[in-house]
């Protein structure tokens, strides 16, 4: 991967940042997508700007975003390829809440080979190189060294279609007997770096998109985490679900993840 590669994602994540900043506390026209997730202007012009910067330079590059065409399973794997979420966590930037993030990957392939997602409310950068480990504002971070999740830091999430609100409700219902309660930030990729850098040690998934995942995947694995699906298996971009840990407490809440899931069944 070329530098050039990593300097225009950032700077797609930092432009869309900052015009999310600056409209953050208007009144913005909410709309309802066709799985009742919420969509306004601002992640449509925040999808704009981040596409027109990556096409400035790569402009035979495909593009998977939340926001234009969700055919990720035919794109990933031909060609290089980028994954954006223009505005993750739309939300609880609908209310004010600051907690949301732009999250874009690049991948080639079929390999995830640069992660970046950026907290604009917070100017929080993060990156993550394949074989280069991830950084945060350009310092090394690592996953926390806990070993048992009582008492941990732990996140949760989950798509929007009624399936994988069952599954979620299913085994987040039997993982609290076993381990601390978990909280829901409203942002996968907030999560995602989170674990990253130490600040919690797992999050669990339901559903989710590749959109929602690919940056902070790699981030995890990068930083010393460990990443699979609900089974324990490698995780991939066509995984419906997700565990990211940082790997000490993996397998504790994997025993319970693939004894509850039908497809470890």
């Amino acid at each position: 991967m070329s530098n050039l590669t990593r300097s225009i994602g950032i700077k797609a994540a930092k432009e869309a940042g900052s015009f999310l900043m600056e409209n953050l506390y208007k009144i913005h026209a909410v709309k309802y997508k066709e799985d009742s997730s919420k969509v306004t202007e601002i992640d449509l012009k925040s999808n704009e700007i981040i596409i027109n910067i990556i096409k400035s330079k790569f402009p035979d590059h495909k593009i998977i975003s939340e926001e234009s065409g969700k055919e990720e399973d035919k794109i990933i794997g031909n060609g290089p390829t980028w994954i954006i979420d223009p505005l993750d966590g739309t939300s609880n930037y609908i209310v004010k809440l600051p907690l949301f993030a732009v999250a874009i990957a690049f991948i080639n392939n079929s390999e995830t080979q640069l992660g970046i997602i950026y907290d604009p409310k917070g100017d929080e950068m993060f990156v993550a190189e394949k074989g280069k480990g991830s950084t945060l504002n350009n310092e090394p971070i690592n996953t926390s060294d806990r070993v048992l999740t009582r008492g941990g830091m732990l996140f949760a999430g989950r798509g929007h279609k009624q399936k994988d609100r069952d599954k979620h409700a299913t085994i987040i219902c039997n993982l609290e007997k076993e381990t601390s309660y978990f909280r829901r930030l409203g942002s996968a990729a907030i999560m995602l770096a989170s674990v990253a850098a130490g600040r919690a040690d797992s999050v669990i998934l339901s559903g989710a998109k590749s959109w929602d995942t690919a940056a902070g995947a790699l981030l995890v694995k990068e930083a010393g985490g460990k990443v699979t699906d609900y089974c324990g298996n490698k995780w991939g971009h066509k995984s419906p679900d997700l565990v990211a840990t940082n790997k000490h407490i993996h397998d504790q809440l994997i025993n319970i993840t693939k004894g509850l899931a039908e497809e470890c069944l």
